[in-house]
């Protein structure tokens, strides 16, 4: 009876406080996983720190590979969450596991399904993917991102292999949105040395003190009276701006009348185009968090 009670308690923490996964990068080996683990409980305390192990130690072509049949095994394993864990998850991936990652929010966002949060750090992709964006609405709070100038693996290797794109963990993410928080990592080590994942855990232990606790609470300005937070149908309706993933929409039929949705898809005001632009530019300015 204890122990069932006892496995109760235990279940029930891990469920309200959520776990962390971390995704290693290419050939990085386990010498200093124990390391990334208690960093990682610095930056996330009260958090069940978990190292998704893959196959990353074979040459570049063929961990590609491996990383496209681990990326669609950890999709499985998060897909069969309880929701209530699923939300509260957090994922952490270094180098190409920051690729992994990205891949895994592009189609829990495809799904409309969210983690917690997420942190890309010395991220092996490209500084302006598309997935990027995209997988920002898998997220309930915010993306951290953590870059160095000085990674020679980042900076010499992987334009070679991706047609000279600079990749997103060199000098950080070329998009913005109100979601994204991105910091530069500090080393005192050299060239290729600095692509290692404690160099830039650290910097996300500094960067995550920095974060606000929760979204804001935006108030919209409203125009027409009958407004109320329903889904909205997508039907007949052009997205005109975007701030994050809110939208300011126009009528296809009345091009004067306008609506704005949130960034779970509900209507939070319509009305008439210039009443709506100024109040959709005021939810712009409410969502920009000031310097820290």
């Amino acid at each position: 009876m204890r122990l069932f009670a006892a496995l109760l308690i235990l279940s029930w923490v891990l469920t309200a406080h959520g776990a962390v996964f971390f995704i290693p990068g290419w050939r990085t080996g386990f010498h200093g996983r124990d390391g990334c683990v208690r960093i990682l409980r610095d930056v996330y305390p009260g958090k069940e720190i978990i190292v998704k192990s893959w196959d990353s130690m074979q040459p570049w072509s063929v961990t590609k590979r491996n990383a496209d049949d681990y990326t669609k095994v950890l999709i499985s394993e998060i897909l069969a969450m309880p929701e209530s864990e699923r939300r509260n998850l957090i994922i952490v991936g270094h180098s190409i596991g920051a690729r992994i990652t990205v891949d895994i929010l592009n189609e829990l966002a495809r799904r409309k399904l969210q983690i917690h949060s997420a942190a890309l750090l010395g991220g092996a992709l490209p500084d302006d993917d598309v997935r990027v964006s995209r997988a920002l609405d898998a997220l309930r709070f915010f993306c951290s991102i953590v870059y160095n100038p000085d990674d020679w693996v980042l900076k010499y290797l992987f334009p070679l292999d991706h047609k000279l794109h600079s990749p997103l963990g060199l000098n950080g993410w070329t998009g913005q949105d109100y979601r994204v928080f991105e910091s530069k990592a500090r080393s005192d080590r050299f060239g290729f040395c600095n692509h290692f994942a404690y160099i830039y855990l650290e910097e996300l232990d500094r960067l995550v003190e920095k974060l606000p606790q929760e979204l804001p609470e935006v108030s919209v300005m409203q125009d027409e009276a009958d407004v109320v937070r329903i889904p909205a149908d997508e039907i007949f309706w052009q997205t005109v701006r975007r701030f994050g993933n809110w939208q300011l929409q126009k009528s296809s039929y009345n091009p004067e009348k306008y609506r704005i949705l949130d960034g779970r898809g509900f209507r939070r005001a319509t009305g008439q185009r210039v009443k709506m632009t100024e109040a959709f530019d005021d939810v712009c300015r409410q969502l920009k968090f000031p310097e820290k």
